[in-house]
């Protein structure tokens, strides 16, 4: 009888061993997965942030233009900073999209919400602009909310910063469209 007992003790701790080991494995997949959405969504981030410092520029550059070139600016569609603008625009609805359909955890929906709402906001706003015609082009030119999608960035920041302590994402940088971890 002991050794039946002996038997199924060992069993026993055989068994919690092997449940404890795929425990920690699945927590571990868990955390490399969590870890690799953070990533996805810095990249994302970083795509906004590029199209949002565009779109800075063309305002700046128009901000300073003489009245020709604002008039041209004004009339041809075809203008650099035209098609710079349609091109955000197009950018950002699609990356507005990815991140509004990607499968994330629910602790990182916050942050990819607002990267969203910022790349809709940005890509709305640049469409305008570049869709228009005529002085409708100035009219939305200065009805540009930069202010609007930096307090989102900012919050997506936040976030995203939290997160990637709490995963111990370290250092991110992108060089040259890529991202390095």
């Amino acid at each position: 009888m002991t050794s039946e007992v002996l038997g199924y003790a060992a069993i026993g701790v055989g068994t919690v061993a092997v449940v404890a080991g795929i425990v920690m494995v699945s927590l571990l997949a868990w955390r490399r997965q969590v870890r690799r959405y953070i990533v996805t969504l810095v990249g994302g981030r970083e795509t906004i942030s590029s199209a949002f410092h565009t779109v800075e520029g063309v305002s700046k550059t128009l901000a300073t233009a003489t009245d020709g070139e604002l008039i041209a600016f004004a009339l041809d569609p075809e203008s650099e900073g035209r098609r710079a603008l349609s091109d955000i625009s197009e950018r950002m609805a699609i990356s507005a999209d990815e991140l509004q359909m990607m499968a994330l955890p629910k602790r990182l929906w916050p942050p990819a919400n607002a990267l969203a709402d910022a790349a809709a906001l940005l890509g709305g706003q640049a469409g305008r602009v570049s869709g228009s015609e005529g002085v409708e082009v100035l009219d939305a030119l200065g009805e540009l909310d930069l202010v609007g999608v930096v307090s989102l960035l900012e919050a997506a920041d936040a976030m995203l910063l939290d997160m990637r302590e709490r995963y111990r994402v370290a250092d991110d940088a992108v060089y040259g469209g890529g991202l390095y971890i």
